[in-house]
Formats: C-alpha cells, sequence, structure tokens
C-alpha cells in the first residue's frame, strides 16, 4: 500500500476522532438524526444477524477499531474482544471506551495476532482506503480460526449517491468540507474474488442501506430524520436485493475460512 496514503488516511482519522465517538453516541439517541448515524444503524442489524447474540466463548477482532464503539457492545454480550487501529486518536478514543481489553496500534496489513487466534474477525471502513486490499484479508483470513468469520465493509463503485465521482473531484480540488482523502470502491463481484484469493471458502456480499440520502442531508437536513424513518422499511426490502445491492451506499461481506 502507498505509504503516503495509509498516513493521510491515519492522519485524517486522528483528527476525527472525536466527531466519530459523539456521532456514535448520537446513534444511542437518535439514530435518523444524520445519514451517518442511521447508515450505522442498518449496518448494526445486519451484524446481529451474523454474529451470535451471546458472545461468551466467542472471540473477536475489530481490525481498525476506531473508536471502540463496535467492541463495546460486543464485550457487553459476554465477547472476548481485541482491537487494532493506526491512528493514535481513535486508540485513545477506543482505550477509554474499552477499559482494559487488548487494543494495539497496527497496521492492518500486519497484524501483531498469532495466527488462527479468532472466532469472528470484523473490519468496518477500513477497505476504502486501501488501494489494493489483498494483504488486509489475507491477515484477517490468517488470524481467523478454521470455519471462524469475517464481516468486512467495503464502499460500492456503483453506489446510487454517486460518491465515487464525488471522491475523485474532491480529491482533486477543494469541495466545501468533503475531506481530501482519495478513496476506493468495488463491485461485490470484485469483492467475492479477493475474499476467495485471500482463502476464503464461502463468501456473500449484502447492500447495507440506499437511497441518495447524503443530497437530502446537504440541501434539506431538517427532514432528514423524517424521510429516513419513512424510507429505512423500503431500505430493508431492496438495499440487499439482486442488482441492487450494487447500488447500495455500503457492502458488508461475509465471509467463512475453511
Amino acid at each position: 500500500m502507498d505509504e503516503a496514503q495509509k498516513q493521510q488516511a491515519i492522519d485524517t482519522h486522528t483528527s476525527q476522532a472525536s466527531e466519530f465517538d459523539d456521532s456514535y453516541k448520537e446513534l444511542g439517541r437518535d439514530a435518523y438524526k444524520t445519514c451517518f448515524t442511521y447508515s450505522r444503524r442498518r449496518l448494526e442489524v445486519l451484524l446481529e444477524h451474523y454474529l451470535p447474540a451471546h458472545g461468551a466463548g466467542h472471540s473477536l477482532l475489530d481490525v481498525g477499531c476506531g473508536t471502540g464503539h463496535h467492541m463495546a457492545i460486543l464485550r457487553n454480550r459476554g465477547y472476548d474482544v481485541a482491537g487494532v487501529d493506526g491512528s493514535p486518536g481513535m486508540l485513545e478514543v477506543a482505550r477509554r471506551n474499552n477499559p482494559g481489553a487488548d487494543i494495539r496500534t497496527s497496521d492492518v496489513e500486519s497484524l501483531p495476532h498469532e495466527s488462527s487466534r479468532f472466532d469472528y474477525v470484523m473490519c468496518i471502513e477500513v477497505l476504502r482506503y486501501l488501494p489494493k486490499v489483498d494483504a488486509c484479508l489475507s491477515e484477517i483470513a490468517r488470524v481467523l480460526k478454521p470455519g471462524g468469520t469475517a464481516l468486512v465493509t467495503a464502499a460500492p463503485l456503483l453506489s446510487v449517491n454517486g460518491y465515487y465521482f464525488v471522491n475523485r473531484v474532491a480529491t482533486a480540488i477543494p469541495l466545501g468540507g468533503l475531506v481530501r482523502l482519495k478513496q476506493f470502491f468495488a463491485t461485490s463481484g470484485g469483492l467475492t474474488d479477493a475474499f476467495r484469493r485471500a482463502g476464503f471458502s464461502e463468501v456473500e456480499v449484502h447492500g447495507v442501506y440506499s437511497g441518495p440520502l447524503n443530497w437530502v442531508e446537504h440541501l434539506a437536513p431538517g427532514i432528514l430524520p423524517s424521510i429516513l424513518k419513512s424510507w429505512e422499511p423500503v431500505d430493508a426490502r431492496v438495499s440487499d436485493m439482486p442488482l441492487l445491492r450494487e447500488l447500495s451506499n455500503m457492502f458488508l461481506v461475509i465471509a467463512r475460512k475453511s
């Protein structure tokens, strides 16, 4: 991975650590307030479907753990959790949110854990910052036990909100308050191939949420919560339909190691 790109992603997330922590706290109060909180609500619905409700006896590593939001939830459900991140600012918040947990500074392409250590590995909103995902996915496969499951998000190339094009313009010229950090996008077919190359035997790609809702947030934020509440029942039905999932705003990959 390009070291300059990697460092820019780390620096950007360090500067945003408090903002992310506040947004996750807002998720617990009003999941419909922003597109971010709504997206995480839809993601958590899917994660709950694929993770056992009672985590006692299950170990999980959060790769790119950020503020430790998901770790804290899963610890409360009995999981033995660990986390890694490259951002000092994110790690500071993650440790505060998960006192006593195994949280380490690490490159996502070289994890500091022994092979076949975890039952589950979670990797949320990391692949979008990697020009090539193979090294990260191979490391995830390495630290998973045989039969273990990876839960990994990625950014859809064909997202109906057009973020691929927005990001390309924003990285070339200043565009409002958008962060000038190049991101990388995928199709479900490309993700399936990448996970199989990394050694996963079963790969499912799901659409998490859909709709050009980010534009509503920018143009009319006051009406966003009511629109999101009305849209969610439709979203839950259509975002993961064949073909339509390619237009979603987030992929969730469920991959199992043989």
